[in-house]
């Protein structure tokens, strides 16, 4: 069985907020997640193949951590 990846999982993998993939959703840019089971429970998810493509537009258009919006300084790496 392929490994699945709810939306929390796959924000951990990729390090990015759970907030920017609902925004890449909504926008189009990446697949929506399909209907699946994850640790025992239904859920939207994603596939190791579906993260490749999340991880190819972000090498591609995604300029990693900004300005935090609060202060208007770069926002901290972890």
């Amino acid at each position: 069985m392929m490994k699945t990846y709810s939306i929390s999982d796959a924000a951990d993998v990729l390090e990015v907020n759970r907030r920017t993939l609902y925004r890449w959703i909504k926008s189009k840019v990446i697949p929506a997640p399909k209907p699946g089971e994850v640790k025992g429970r239904l859920a939207r998810v994603w596939t190791a193949d579906d993260l490749a493509a999340i991880r190819e537009y972000m090498r591609v258009s995604f300029w990693g951590k900004g300005v935090d919006r609060r202060t208007g300084k770069k926002a901290k790496q972890k």
